[in-house]
């Protein structure tokens, strides 16, 4: 008999602890969906190496995100040679750019990434051209971005933009 009330005891606990984390993300859904509006931040910063590559480094991220698929994309110009990737040819084609893919991943209610791009740019001198940062989900875009610029004057490569590129939108299921 006492046998039975322990493995009675360990099933039961089993079973109150499935349901509690069943409860628990319903209501940190249900807080998210209610409470929090949806925000995607770019932050873009350029380092310096020998000669004229540059290395960029680009953060995205997905703040109070509900759904579990978030794809985001860089739009580089053609201008520009890419060293350390290849261009991801499952997206939108942009004439005058390439598309590289951005490897999002989930941590608790964000979803981020964070890419290191090296550059090297084709000409000495190419004039000011926008960076483009696409977020979607399996079914529509959800924001773009175009605040940062890329320009390179007697083989110094510079960005332009704010420190952190940041869009709000309230929250709604299937975005």
């Amino acid at each position: 008999m006492r046998k039975f009330w322990r493995v009675f005891g360990w099933v039961f606990l089993g079973i109150f602890i499935q349901f509690k984390f069943n409860a628990l993300y319903g209501i940190v859904f249900l807080e998210n969906l209610n409470f929090h509006d949806r925000t995607y931040w770019v932050e873009m910063k350029m380092t310096s190496t020998d000669e004229s590559l540059r290395v960029l480094k680009i953060k995205t991220t997905v703040h109070h995100s509900l759904g579990a698929d978030y794809f985001a994309n860089v739009y580089i110009p053609d201008k520009y040679t890419v060293l350390n990737h290849k261009p991801y040819i499952g997206v939108e084609a942009i004439p005058g750019y390439h598309a590289y893919k951005m490897n999002m991943k989930r941590k608790y209610r964000d979803v981020l990434a964070e890419t290191n791009f090296i550059l090297s740019p084709i000409e000495k001198e190419i004039p000011s051209m926008e960076m483009k940062v696409h977020f979607e989900n399996l079914k529509q875009r959800l924001h773009a971005d175009e605040s940062f610029m890329i320009s390179t004057q007697h083989k110094n490569t510079k960005i332009e933009g704010p420190e952190k590129a940041e869009a709000i939108y309230p929250q709604k299921l299937g975005m």
